[in-house]
């Protein structure tokens, strides 16, 4: 008995925990049905929507995804050259496992695949000084083709109530010197 306790204790990693995102079939179905439990839309003055915890999540636990249309980093890049500059912060550009460079275009308020419901993962804020979560990239099999995934870990236990934030990886030099003017980046 006393070993099956430790092997279970040696084993144990919080629900959806960043060890086991791959092979996690939960992970995956909140991916598609994006019925992320724990979090809420608020208004915040000076810097709009933005996202907070409604229960405690554990350093290394899943907090949700980041959800929009998957597209080449290329015509990432046009559609963000294209679309208003109110819109333009909700792509989210990364490489895949092989090093491929591609976006999630999520600058649309409702994507395609959930007509109708508000995902989360846009409305995250920018802190470079005090994020709580870090993207990470992960690749699922769903209906037999692999899809990528940019999965948001906590960094650190977060309380009730609490602004998740992360840091966007951009600062006022970024895009050729265009932020200088957004002092907001370098400032939360």
């Amino acid at each position: 008995m006393d070993d099956i306790v430790e092997e279970v204790l040696q084993n144990w990693a919080p629900s959806g925990s960043e060890e086991r995102l791959q092979d996690s079939k939960q992970i995956q179905d909140l991916c598609q049905t994006q019925k992320w439990r724990g979090l809420h839309v608020k208004e915040f003055e000076g810097k709009g929507r933005g996202v907070v915890t409604t229960r405690r999540f554990q350093a290394g636990e899943v907090v949700c995804d980041y959800h929009g249309t998957v597209v080449r980093a290329k015509e990432g890049k046009r559609i963000h050259q294209t679309t208003s500059e109110s819109e333009t912060g909700y792509m989210f550009f990364f490489q895949n496992a092989k090093g491929e460079g591609f976006c999630i275009d999520a600058h649309s308020e409702h994507c395609i695949c959930h007509p109708g419901m508000q995902t989360l993962g846009r409305l995250i804020n920018h802190s470079k000084k005090r994020a709580n979560i870090k993207p990470r990239h992960c690749t699922y099999k769903i209906d037999g083709k692999e899809k990528d995934h940019v999965l948001f870990i906590a960094t650190r236990a977060l309380e009730v109530d609490e602004e998740v934030k992360f840091d966007y990886g951009v600062s006022k030099k970024s895009f050729g010197g265009e932020g200088e003017q957004l002092n907001w980046l370098n400032n939360a």
